[in-house]
């Protein structure tokens, strides 16, 4: 019996020593105030990283699908099979199948809606219905995903994960477009000097490409803002190459906005270093940040060649670039007058969606040329309804970016921050995304149901760990 009691005691000792070196690991590993509604459990992660989720994985390889577009240049062997729509079916029987929660009623989901009626309605009574259908699906495949974010992302660890899927995607995508770009000389010559472009047809061109690039920043800083709490659960080596990775992106983004030749991409880049700066609540910090930028706006314009450095010049000096480009830049404001005579001659609903260019061409100017902006395309084709419902679906996404803010001030939690920091990030892209449609049409621009989609789900998570804080105290 003695023996058996010295065993116990042996078993237990050993079990105590266990436990304290499992829990001096954790302390080591998870920082102060370690959140597991961040960091996700064992049975929420395998190996510390990957989530158990069949619904977000199928989820993050559409992100991946959808940026990437395989079907329209890489692959073209798998428009003929429709792979993208037999995927997405998949995707959506998934998420249906898999989801433990049903959608809320809110604001966002009911702007969403609306202006996807909106659409709708611009499209019913278009000018030339005909021209309308395809636009119109384009659409309605970005709300279902929309949806589809909302009902597949379950944890505020999933929501980060998702950003990261779509930085990794932004990275891969640019990686493959330089390579086209120095190796097989895939760049176009446009407006006088040699532009990049994308690996895919939708979002290929040099200006549109450069919009992706400068919008990705604000996610891009979100994610190395927060690498110690999103990656405190992750192995040690995954941990220290994850800022990186992000720093890879950094550059490829940097030289990629450069090589496009964009204007409005290299604004958009001058933004968002100016958003940067006035993150800084005390003035100390700001003037640290503006410091911080101003070197790295010098760095990006000692190393940049001449061709770029006179592309930039030429916002102001228009004998810095040949005449086509400011004839180009020209094409922006008529294309805003276009719209504002369409939205005169049909102030309800427009000309509708995908009949700009035809009804400008035959009843405008005679130019069959795209609005150019945001307000011009707006308004032109669809009218007050699309105006108004779209401007409702961006404002609730700002309200909801500061709603987060609001709830995670003067609280603490690693959740709560990481949530904030994201609100910060998704308000940035917004704007980013306000500012390119200045020089571009990006009304139905993925981007915007995106962001919907990640503020929502951030002020949702925010509100439950707030709720749950209450409950355990």
């Amino acid at each position: 019996m003695a023996s058996v009691r010295q065993d116990e005691k042996h078993v237990s000792g050993t079990s105590q020593i266990m436990e304290a070196s499992v829990a001096k690991m954790d302390t080591a590993v998870c920082p102060a105030g370690g959140d597991a509604a961040i960091s996700g459990s064992g049975s929420q992660l395998k190996n510390g990283v990957w989530p158990r989720s069949a619904a977000l994985w199928m989820a993050a390889f559409y992100v991946a699908l959808f940026i990437i577009r395989p079907w329209e240049v890489l692959f073209p062997e798998l428009a003929a099979i429709r792979f993208e729509r037999i995927y997405a079916i998949c995707m959506i029987v998934a998420v249906l199948v898999g989801s433990r929660s049903s959608l809320r009623t809110d604001l966002q989901t009911a702007a969403v809606i609306l202006f996807f009626i909106g659409v709708g309605i611009s499209g019913l009574f278009a000018w030339d219905a005909s021209l309308s259908w395809e636009p119109f699906y384009e659409y309605l495949t970005l709300v279902i995903f929309y949806f589809v974010l909302i009902l597949a992302i379950r944890t505020p660890y999933q929501l980060v994960f998702l950003v990261a899927c779509y930085i990794i995607t932004m990275a891969a995508y640019l990686a493959k477009a330089q390579w086209e770009y120095f190796v097989h000389d895939a760049g176009i010559y446009d407006m006088g000097v040699h532009r990049m472009v994308g690996i895919e047809s939708t979002f290929s061109s040099p200006n549109s490409l450069a919009m992706s690039i400068v919008v990705s920043m604000p996610m891009l800083l979100f994610l190395y803002s927060i690498r110690k709490k999103f990656t405190w659960s992750w192995p040690r080596l995954w941990r220290k190459a994850f800022p990186w990775g992000l720093g890879v992106y950094l550059g490829l983004a940097i030289t990629s906005v450069a090589l496009t030749n964009s204007r409005s991409g290299m604004l958009g880049f001058i933004l968002f270093v100016l958003l940067l700066v006035f993150r800084g609540r005390r003035v100390g910090r700001r003037l640290a940040y503006l410091a911080a930028g101003i070197v790295v706006l010098l760095l990006t314009w000692v190393v940049l060649p001449a061709e770029q450095k006179g592309r930039f010049r030429s916002i102001w000096d228009p004998t810095a670039a040949p005449p086509n480009a400011t004839v180009s830049a020209q094409g922006r404001e008529r294309g805003l007058k276009a719209g504002l005579i369409m939205f005169e001659r049909f102030p309800l609903t427009g000309v509708g969606i995908g009949s700009f260019q035809s009804y400008r061409a035959a009843h405008v100017d005679g130019g069959a040329y795209s609005a150019h902006n945001l307000v011009g395309q707006l308004l032109g084709e669809t009218g007050l309804v699309g105006g108004l419902t779209f401007a409702l679906m961006v404002g609730a996404t700002l309200t909801n970016c500061r709603k987060v803010r609001v709830v995670a001030r003067g609280r603490d939690g690693q959740t709560l921050e990481v949530l904030s920091a994201l609100a910060v990030a998704c308000r940035d892209a917004i704007i980013l995304l306000a500012f390119e449609g200045l020089f571009g049409h990006n009304v139905r621009r993925f981007n915007w149901l995106w962001l919907a989609a990640f503020s929502l789900l951030a002020l949702q998570y925010a509100q439950q760990a707030v709720r749950e804080k209450r409950a355990n105290t």
